[in-house]
């Protein structure tokens, strides 16, 4: 009866140490796919912000060489007008 109480006690004893090792080892698998995920994540939403920045000086900027362009080609119509007024 001894012996057995003695075993059960040995045994107890280590599986609490390999169930805290089990633990540890889960805890840490956990961090890392947790910051693996978090890195992950903060890559993609930077590459997209600056995706998104690129489109929009692209628009920003053609939309202004259209505008520059019109007002171009109205201030030549003017220009031309006012020629057409004055020789008269």
């Amino acid at each position: 009866m001894k012996n057995l109480i003695i075993g059960i006690i040995a045994l107890l004893i280590t599986s609490c140490g390999t169930i805290g090792a089990v633990i540890d080892s889960t805890k840490s698998v956990a961090t890392g796919v947790l910051d693996m995920t978090v890195g992950t994540v903060s890559r993609v939403v930077s590459a997209v912000a600056e995706d998104v920045a690129d489109t929009t000086a692209f628009v920003a900027d053609t939309a202004a060489g259209t505008v520059q362009k019109a007002a171009d080609k109205i201030d030549e119509e003017t220009d031309q007008l006012q020629d057409e007024k004055e020789s008269e």
